[in-house]
């Protein structure tokens, strides 16, 4: 590895807190105030296990998520539900997960995941089956991508959004084989029609029971027993229920070629790194890759703890998605009740809508994020979060922000100004410019005298911090991580 060399702290070149919420940003959706002290303490190896060592299921997300009760419930009574009403739901289900979970980086991965695999419920995907799917990315989205393809390739929703499930012996659908060589494992001009083509019949009788059915079945009567050639490797036809072994053959034999592991690096790097890998760090990170079965929990912890990850050139590179964005601003802020604040339809006004990518190759991700169509309602979230309810603690029924705390308790003789420092410091992580500052203030400025009655003066001050929170919210920095 002579690119990603651990990272070892001196005195040039120290642990720090910029450092720290570097990592905070890219594992994860960001992280400030006590949460940054917490992990420095830990240093750097220490910071890195925090996120990458979670455990299967977050419990104490899950027990909040038991505790919100009907307003988040998933499985409809109806499995074959579809639309609108079931989808938001569990759109809004998700993005709770991400502002509230204890173990962003599975939440994240999920999303790469959700990105990498793409599937769009608009094809008549029943929720249940992009719920499991979801479920799917999440427990084993750290783990090896070989288990992972494995179980993509009977994902009840994948066979279904590429027509699997309907293709048989004598007419064998190419949507899965086309898109498992080009989307999701070696690349565009990595392969031949004829490896699509035979491909195509090593997973013929790969299907369900019906469209709705979140089971999979193999169906040795749809099933093309005969021989096949893939990348020059030949596979044995077999028939009966043996005919399923053909597939998880097929999968190792491209798992073992070299362009597989690049490929599968260079996606990592591009989403957590930089938009514009170099082919030093893929081929480090691919040699990682295949050293540890295709381990995304090790291929991450080289990633997070190299020196060239904490690389000043990396910070504040990579645009948000609209999710990422969304997601870390509701978590700095410690929005309460986040089903309630309608994050989904922000995250549909700003481009992107969970479950409907764009297209099978998901979302166009960098300067895609910063179209002119996209400033407006990306300012509109900002409005609207900073307009949700006060409430010193978490009350049922409506989203909230604790205004006071974030406030805090300044005695400097430029409150105004701290007060822009404080939040800029909490949502940013790096200073506003003088110029960004000043204007901030400078609005704060405008507002009424401070009244002698306690009551109203309170009413005025959480004014001010809604004010600044639109505006460092507003700012071209919140966009980048």
């Amino acid at each position: 590895m002579k690119l990603l060399q651990p990272f070892q702290p001196s005195a040039a070149d120290p642990w720090d807190l910029a450092k720290v919420a570097h990592l905070a940003r890219r594992a994860g959706f960001g992280a400030s105030g006590e949460t940054l002290n917490r992990l420095f303490q830990l240093g750097p190896d220490g910071a890195v296990d925090h996120f990458v060592e979670f455990a299967s299921v977050d419990g104490r997300l899950e027990a909040e998520l038991e505790a919100v009760g009907p307003e988040l419930e998933l499985i409809p009574e109806n499995k074959g539900a579809y639309g609108a009403d079931s989808m938001n739901r569990l759109r809004r289900w998700w993005l709770y997960r991400m502002v509230r979970s204890h173990q962003p980086l599975q939440e994240k991965l999920a999303l790469f995941w959700h990105d990498h695999f793409a599937c769009q419920e608009s094809k008549v995907i029943r929720t249940n089956l992009l719920l499991n799917q979801n479920i799917l990315f999440r427990d084993y989205g750290a783990g090896s991508f070989r288990e992972l393809l494995r179980r993509v390739s009977r994902d009840p929703a994948m066979l279904v959004f590429l027509d699997n499930r309907l293709s048989e012996k004598g007419s064998p659908n190419e949507n899965w084989a086309r898109e498992l060589l080009e989307l999701f494992t070696v690349g565009v001009d990595r392969y031949s029609q004829h490896d699509i083509t035979e491909l195509a019949r090593v997973f013929t009788g790969w299907t369900t029971r019906a469209g709705h059915v979140d089971k999979f079945v193999f169906d040795p009567t749809m099933h093309d027993h005969g021989d096949k050639l893939v990348f020059g490797h030949k596979i044995r036809g077999r028939a009966g229920a043996d005919g399923l072994d053909e597939g998880n053959e097929a999968l190792d034999i491209i798992l073992e070629r070299a362009d597989c592991a690049s490929y599968l690096a260079s996606k990592l790097v591009a989403w957590f790194i930089t938009q514009e890998p170099s082919p030093e760090a893929v081929a480090d990170l691919a040699g990682v890759l295949r050293e540890s079965d295709y381990s995304i929990r090790e291929a991450l912890r080289t990633l997070f703890r190299s020196k060239w990850f904490y690389s000043e050139e990396h910070r504040f590179r990579l645009h948000k998605t609209p999710v990422e964005l969304i997601a870390g601003a509701a978590r700095a802020l410690e929005l309460q009740n986040p089903h309630l604040a309608e994050l989904e339809k922000h995250c549909l006004r700003m481009g992107m809508k969970l479950f409907e990518p764009p297209s099978v190759a998901g979302w166009e991700h960098g300067q895609a994020w910063v179209r002119t169509g996209s400033v407006a309602p990306r300012l509109n979230f900002a409005l609207a979060l900073s307009e949700v309810a006060h409430a010193g603690r978490k009350v049922a029924g409506r989203a909230s922000l604790d205004l006071d705390e974030l406030r805090g308790h300044s005695n400097a003789p430029d409150e105004d100004r701290e007060l822009v420092r404080s939040l800029a410091e909490r949502l940013l992580q790096r200073p506003l410019s003088t110029a960004q500052r000043d204007a901030i203030a400078d609005v704060l400025d405008t507002s009424e005298p401070v009244s002698d009655d306690p009551k109203v003066a309170r009413k005025q001050a959480r004014a001010r911090v809604r004010a600044a929170i639109h505006l460092v919210l507003s700012s071209p920095q919140f966009a980048l991580a």
